[in-house]
C-alpha cells in the first residue's frame, strides 16, 4: 500500500500488534474499525447496548496508545431498513454515545461512524468529522453528491472512506480511469481525505468470503490490476484562468487579530495577487503593524464605516476580482486558488466559503463560538448561494462597479447582505465554494458578542428600509434559501426524513419542514412585553409562568447549537444559556431602534421560488406487538410486504403503501380514524440466514385521540358510562385479533416455502 502512494488504510476491524508495527514502520496511518452487532435491532436490549459500549471502550483502549491510528470509525453502515425500524434519533443518540465511550479510553483520538447515501442523517453531533461511504461511477455525479456533503458536514472535515469501481463489471481499464477521475472530483469538491476501496479482493463478512465482487487494486492472489499503475500519480490538477485578485482587509482598532491575518495572506499559494489594507479612522498604529509585512499597502481614511472603507478598498485595488475578509480572519494557503476556480463559469458574479471558528483563544470565546448569530451562508442548492458572509467573499469588480458598490449606510455590518441581495437581483449568481475557507474568530468577550448582535439587528433594520420585501410583518429576514451554519448534519427533529418506498430509498436525506429550534420562531422582546403587561395588570403568577417559559425557549435554542470543544462547568452551561435568552432581545431591541429612526417598515412575505415537500402524514402510531421469521436461504421481507398487501386488497380492505415519508411500510383502511399499519425490517446474520421482524401500529387521526381522551375522562367522572369504554376495548381488541391473524396467515404462507420458519 505505502509502495503505491497511499498514506492510509481503513481496517473494519481493530489491527493486531503485527499490522501496527508494520503501518509504522512504512509510515502508514490507520484508521481502525471498531465493528460490533450493527447488523441486528441493538436498540432492543438494554443488556446489548451494554455490551456493545463495553466492546468499544476495550477494543479502542488497546489501542489508545498506538501512534499510527489516526482515527476510530465506530461502526459501519447501518442498515437502511434497520435504522428507519429503530428511529434515527435513537440510532444516532446511540452512536453519540459510543463515540463519548470510546473517547474516555483514547481522549486525543479522532472519533466518527462511516455511514453511507441512504442513512446519510446519521451523522453523529460529537463526530470529529463526517465519514461516508459514497459509489457513485459518474465523476460529475460524485462531485454533486460530494458538495452535498460537505454542506451536512458543516464545520466538520469530510473524508469519503469508501469510493471504487467494480473492474468485473466494467473492466480494468475503466477502474484505472475511474481512480483518476474519481480523485479529482473530490479534490475538486475539498474532502479532507478519501479511501479507495479496496486493496485486494480478497475480502470477507460474516466469516465467509464476498464473491463476485473486483474491486481491489489487486485480485485475490495479489496480481496487480491497471488501476495500480495510476495510484502513485498525483491528480490532475485543475488549471482555470487566474485573475488577479486584490485581497480587501479593512479595520478599525484590529491590530489584536490583523497580524495574524496578515501572516496569513502572505502564505497564500496564488501567483497573482495584491494585498491592501483600508485603515477606517483607527486609534491604534496599523500602519507600523502593517509595515511589518511589505508586500501588503496601507491606505488610511478618516472613519467612515465599513461599507465606505470596503469602496475606498475597491477602488484602489488593481485586479480583476475584489476579494473580502475581516481583519479577525485568517485565510488558508488555497484560499485564492479555491476562490479562483469558482469563477472559471462567467455565470458567476461573486464566490464565498465557509468561514469556520479556529481554536478559541479563552473559554469565553469557545462559548460565544457556539452562540447563535454568528456568519452564516445561505444556499439555494448546494452550489448557488443566495448570501455568503462579508469575511469571505470574492466579487468580480465589474460586477461590483455594475450595481454601484456597496451602500455607505451600512456601517458596522449588513453590508454583504445589501450587496448579494442587488447583484442577485442584477442577474447575477453567487457560488459556495467549500474549500475557500478562512478561519474567522467569533467574538472573545460576552460583552462584545452582545453588540456584535445588536449591530446586526441594526443593520436588518437598515436592510429592511432598502429591501422591504424581503422582511415579513415580525420583521425577522426572509430566506428562499436554507441556512447553513457551525452545525453539522441535518437535524432530525425538525424536518423529515424520506426513506423511499417502504424504506429503500438508496438517498435518504432529511428535508426541513421548520426552524432548526421552533423557539427560533417565539423569542424575542414579545415575551418582555408580555410579562410587563401582565404585571401592571397585577397579574404576577401569569407574568412570572411568561418569564419562566421564555427562559425554557431559550433552553431549547441552547440544545440546538454545536456543542463546545470541552466539557462545560455550570457556569459555563448558565452563561450559554443566558446567551441563547438575550440575543434575540437585544438583536431585535435594535432593529425596532433602526425601525423607528429610519422610518423602516417590512413589505409582507416574499415571494418563495422554491418547491418545499409536501407535509407527511404525522398521526401518532403506537406499537401493537411484534412477530419474527427466520429464514435460512435469504431475504423475505418483500415477499412478506407484497403478500400483506394483497391479501387485505383480496378482503376489499383499502390498501396505502408507504410513500418514502411516511414510518410504516402497509397501512389498512387509511382513511379511517383508527388504523392498523406494519413496518418491517431484516437482519443478516451471514451465510444468506435473515431474521424478519414484524411490528404492528394502530395509527390514529388527531379527532381519534381527542375522543379516546373524552371517554377515559366521562369514564373518570361518571362511573356509570364505565361499560362504554368496555364497548371500545372490546372493539379494539376484536380489530387487533383480525389484524394479528392477516399477519399470520402471510406469515404461515412464507414459513411453508422451503427455507422458512417461525423464530421463537
Amino acid at each position: 500500500m505505502a509502495g503505491l502512494g497511499f498514506n492510509t488504510a481503513r481496517l473494519y476491524q481493530p489491527p493486531t500488534r503485527a499490522v501496527l508495527r508494520a503501518a509504522e514502520a512504512r509510515g502508514l496511518r490507520l484508521l481502525a474499525g471498531v465493528a460490533w452487532t450493527e447488523h441486528v435491532d441493538f436498540l432492543r436490549s438494554r443488556r446489548l447496548r451494554r455490551e456493545i459500549v463495553d466492546k468499544t471502550r476495550a477494543e479502542v483502549a488497546a489501542l489508545a496508545d498506538a501512534p499510527c491510528v489516526a482515527a476510530f470509525l465506530i461502526g459501519n453502515e447501518i442498515e437502511k431498513t434497520l435504522a428507519r425500524w429503530m428511529g434515527p434519533a435513537r440510532v444516532r443518540d446511540f452512536l453519540e454515545e459510543l463515540i463519548e465511550a470510546g473517547r474516555a479510553e483514547a481522549p486525543g483520538r479522532l472519533f466518527s461512524h462511516a455511514s453511507y447515501p441512504s442513512t446519510e442523517y446519521l451523522i453523529p453531533r460529537n463526530a470529529d468529522f463526517v465519514a461516508m461511504n459514497v459509489y457513485l461511477e459518474d465523476p460529475a455525479a460524485l462531485l454533486a453528491y460530494a458538495l452535498r456533503l460537505q454542506n451536512l458536514a458543516g464545520n466538520k472535515p469530510l473524508v469519503i472512506t469508501e469510493h471504487g469501481l467494480d473492474a468485473a463489471a466494467h473492466g480494468e481499464a475503466a477502474q484505472a480511469r475511474a481512480l483518476v477521475e474519481q480523485r479529482a472530483a473530490l479534490r475538486a469538491a475539498a474532502v479532507a481525505g478519501e479511501v479507495w476501496f479496496s486493496y485486494t479482493d480478497e475480502w470477507q463478512r460474516g466469516g465467509q468470503p464476498v464473491r463476485g465482487w473486483s474491486f481491489g487494486l489487486m485480485d485475490a492472489e495479489r496480481r496487480e490490476r491497471a488501476a495500480c499503475g495510476v495510484c502513485s500519480a498525483a491528480p490532475p490538477e485543475a488549471r482555470p484562468r487566474q485573475p488577479r485578485v486584490s485581497v480587501i482587509v479593512c479595520t478599525r482598532d484590529g491590530a489584536a487579530t490583523l497580524d495574524a491575518c496578515l501572516a496569513a495572506l502572505g502564505r497564500l499559494e496564488y501567483p497573482d495577487y495584491e494585498v491592501l489594507v483600508v485603515d477606517d479612522g483607527s486609534r491604534q498604529d496599523i500602519a507600523a503593524l502593517v509595515a511589518a509585512h511589505p508586500f501588503a499597502r496601507y491606505h488610511r481614511q478618516e472613519h467612515a464605516g465599513l461599507s465606505a472603507a470596503r469602496n475606498t478598498g475597491a477602488r484602489l485595488a488593481t485586479g480583476e476580482v475584489l476579494a473580502f475578509t475581516d481583519d479577525d480572519c485568517m485565510a488558508e494557503p488555497d484560499w485564492l486558488a479555491r476562490l479562483a476556480e469558482g469563477f472559471e463559469d462567467e455565470k458567476w458574479a461573486a464566490v464565498g466559503g465557509p468561514n469556520i471558528p479556529p481554536p478559541p483563544r479563552n473559554r469565553t470565546e469557545a462559548i460565544v463560538a457556539a452562540a447563535p448569530g454568528a456568519p452564516v451562508h445561505v444556499l439555494l442548492d448546494d452550489e448557488e448561494a443566495e448570501h455568503l458572509p462579508g469575511c469571505n467573499l470574492a466579487v468580480r469588480r465589474r460586477a461590483l462597479e455594475g450595481i454601484g458598490g456597496f451602500r455607505a449606510q451600512y456601517r458596522a455590518a449588513g453590508d454583504d447582505v445589501d450587496v448579494c441581495w442587488r447583484l442577485r437581483a442584477a442577474g447575477g449568481r453567487l457560488r459556495y465554494v467549500p474549500g475557500a475557507m478562512v478561519w474567522h474568530h467569533r467574538r472573545y468577550q460576552t460583552r462584545a458578542y452582545l453588540r456584535q448582535q445588536a449591530g446586526y439587528g441594526y443593520a436588518e433594520a437598515l436592510l429592511m428600509k432598502d429591501h422591504p420585501r424581503r422582511f415579513g410583518m415580525l420583521g425577522g429576514a426572509r430566506w428562499t434559501g436554507g441556512i447553513y451554519g457551525d452545525q453539522s448534519g441535518g437535524e432530525i427533529e425538525s424536518g423529515d426524513i424520506f426513506h423511499g418506498p417502504q424504506g429503500l430509498g438508496l438517498f435518504q436525506g432529511i428535508y426541513q419542514t421548520g426552524p432548526r429550534c421552533w423557539a427560533d420562531w417565539l423569542g424575542g422582546l414579545a415575551w418582555v412585553a408580555l410579562a410587563a403587561g401582565l404585571l401592571v395588570c397585577g397579574q404576577a403568577a401569569a407574568a412570572l409562568g411568561v418569564f419562566v417559559f421564555s427562559w425554557l425557549l431559550a433552553l431549547c435554542r441552547a440544545r440546538s447549537l454545536p456543542p463546545a470543544p470541552f466539557r462545560l462547568t455550570l457556569r459555563e452551561r448558565l452563561t450559554r444559556l443566558a446567551l441563547c435568552w438575550l440575543q434575540p432581545m437585544v438583536r431585535e431591541g435594535a432593529r425596532l431602534r433602526g425601525m423607528v429612526e429610519t422610518g423602516a417598515f417590512p413589505g409582507g412575505w416574499p415571494e418563495w421560488d422554491t418547491a418545499w415537500p409536501a407535509p407527511c402524514d404525522h398521526r401518532r402510531a403506537l406499537p401493537a406487538g411484534e412477530l419474527h421469521l427466520w429464514s435460512e436461504s435469504g431475504p423475505r421481507r418483500g415477499r412478506f410486504l407484497r403478500e400483506y398487501a394483497a391479501l387485505a386488497a383480496s378482503q376489499h380492505d383499502a390498501v396505502r403503501v408507504d410513500d418514502g415519508w411516511q414510518s410504516f411500510d402497509v397501512e389498512l383502511q387509511p382513511d379511517a380514524h383508527f388504523s392498523p399499519a406494519v413496518i418491517t425490517t431484516e437482519e443478516y446474520h451471514g451465510r444468506g440466514r435473515c431474521l424478519l421482524r414484524v411490528r404492528l401500529l394502530w395509527r390514529a387521526s388527531s379527532a381519534a385521540w381527542l375522543v379516546l381522551a373524552a371517554v377515559l375522562l366521562a369514564c373518570a367522572v361518571t362511573p356509570g358510562i364505565k361499560p362504554l369504554l368496555f364497548l371500545c376495548c372490546a372493539h379494539f381488541g376484536f380489530r387487533q385479533h383480525e389484524a394479528w391473524q392477516r399477519v399470520k396467515t402471510v406469515m404461515g404462507r412464507i414459513r411453508a416455502a422451503p427455507g422458512g420458519r417461525e423464530a421463537e
